[in-house]
């Protein structure tokens, strides 16, 4: 990964090989970054999505092993329990150019993912939310 900060931004480049949420969430640790958004587009090779279903309180997930183009990738960033906590959807694209979308549980870059991250003050705290089974913004 590479980065370069103008004002509250970072502009970054993730690598080929490199795990996208992981990477994201060491980055904005180490930086101490508890606030802000992100989009990014790119290429995965591999990525493992997931759709949620509130009547039930559960998670489906699905890997994917395959060219894929980022078409758009969005989340926040907040904190839960004094840790970064990333909350990211992302729509891809297949070879037929079928659009695949969800929730990124993670993603491995095969050429490179360019990220605008904006950075926000103070912090936003997460709560579990014991009516949806979600971890739930604290606003």
């Amino acid at each position: 990964m590479i980065f370069k900060k103008s004002d509250k931004t970072y502009f970054i480049r993730l690598e080929r090989g490199e795990k996208i949420i992981e990477t994201l969430k060491n980055f904005c640790s180490k930086n101490r970054i508890k606030c802000g958004y992100l989009s990014g587009i790119g290429a995965l090779d591999e990525v493992e999505l997931a759709h949620y279903v509130v009547e039930n309180r559960r998670y489906t997930s699905k890997t994917l092993k395959q060219p894929l183009e980022i078409t758009n990738m969005s989340g926040n960033i907040t904190t839960m329990n004094k840790e970064v906590y990333l909350h990211c959807h992302i729509t891809l694209s297949d070879e037929k150019m079928k659009a695949i979308a969800g929730h990124l549980k993670e993603g491995i870059v095969s050429a490179t993912c360019e990220i605008a991250l904006i950075t926000l003050k103070g912090s936003l705290e997460r709560r579990y939310d014991s009516l949806t089974g979600l971890n739930l913004m604290c606003i």
